[in-house]
């Protein structure tokens, strides 16, 4: 077959004989044929377009990436997505080729250049991603993030922390923050932490902590006491009910005077806070990491009057009392409430079982 016929079996077979053509496309210098098979990606039938899209999946060179590029403009959805699938899988070499479209005038393609090269996880992709954070179209700066969180590099943390201390919008710092995050290294962690102790914006410093605490160290419970001292006089029960969350992974903290302070503050918020609901779960999380925890029950118990706290601080006593809570609890004996008197006889049991 010559490349006349080549091309009458594409003009006018059937969807079977166009899709064997695609096929020995192969047989070709791809220069002959490239032209032909992107115009099969705008045929209405997806088994064609398939059939093109995984041929040109297997095809890098230069000139291929070259024709796909300008179907970023496309407005048929489809001929769009198969150029991006496509540039996707063939693009991790040809980025300098890629990434000249960062120029374009339309934010659109600068936005699925960005999406493309981000996948790819390179160096080279980033001196790309690095120059997007510079745009003006907020979006295509937070496609630039998500795809420098991809890199493992000082250079991408670098890069983002720089971006971290002038971008305005919350979203691209919220993926900022996620960016970081995931690169994961040290540098990443003080970067997050110096940006905590400067963050005035409250969903922000929700956010920092969340990823500060993914770190997996103490370093944690210092900056949520520093969040809690910050907001102390504040009405945030979200990050209030953040905070006491991270407080679960305190109890693997070996600096018990540092786990002691936290638990000082969890106490604190038990009997002052506006948000009772968080309040509660605090109560839960007492038992679980500190060595006075019982001390702490009995003032929520002498403090509080909320049947839902009362409740909880009765089961963690059973969990940490000892002989010293029983003349307390035994006055629960005797409560209208039927939940209190059960709870009561049942932490009785418990330390009295461990006594």
């Amino acid at each position: 077959m010559n490349i006349d016929m080549w091309k009458a079996q594409i003009d006018s077979g059937t969807v079977e004989e166009k899709r064997e053509a695609i096929r020995a496309a192969k047989d070709f210098p791809i220069e002959q044929v490239i032209d032909t098979l992107i115009s099969l990606l705008y045929e209405d039938n997806k088994a064609i377009q398939e059939a093109v899209i995984e041929f040109l999946m297997g095809c890098s060179e230069d000139i291929v990436v070259e024709k796909l590029l300008p179907l970023l403009k496309e407005e048929n959805a489809d001929v769009r997505n198969a150029a991006i699938e496509i540039l996707e899988k063939i693009g991790r070499d040809k980025v300098d080729i890629i990434g000249q479209c960062l120029n374009d005038e339309d934010k659109d393609v600068r936005l699925f250049v960005c999406d493309i090269i981000g996948k790819f996880g390179t160096e080279k992709a980033l001196d790309y991603l690095i120059k997007a954070l510079n745009d003006p179209e907020v979006n295509v700066r937070n496609s630039a993030v998500m795809g420098i969180g991809k890199v493992q590099s000082n250079r991408a943390v670098e890069a983002l922390a720089e971006l971290l201390s002038r971008e305005e919008d919350t979203w691209v710092r919220f993926s900022i923050i996620e960016s970081l995050t995931q690169i994961n290294l040290p540098l990443a962690k003080e970067v997050l932490r110096e940006a905590l102790y400067q963050e005035k914006n409250e969903l922000v410093l929700k956010s920092l902590l969340d990823a500060i605490a993914k770190f997996g160290d103490e370093d944690f419970v210092y900056d949520a006491i520093y969040v809690f001292e910050f907001l102390m006089t504040r009405k945030l029960a979200d990050i209030y009910s953040n905070i006491i969350d991270l407080g679960l992974r305190v109890e693997k903290i070996e600096d018990k005077k540092l786990v002691y302070k936290f638990a000082v503050y969890l106490s604190a918020y038990i009997k002052y806070a506006e948000d009772r609901w968080t309040a509660y779960r605090a109560v839960n999380v007492l038992p679980k990491i500190s060595c006075c925890a019982e001390d702490m029950l009995l003032e929520v118990l002498s403090s509080v009057q909320e049947p839902m706290i009362i409740a909880s601080a009765i089961e963690g006593l059973g969990q940490v009392g000892t002989g010293k809570s029983i003349p307390v609890l035994e006055k629960f004996l005797n409560s209208e409430d039927e939940r209190q008197r059960e709870l009561a006889q049942e932490a009785i049991d418990k330390i009295r079982a461990r006594e």
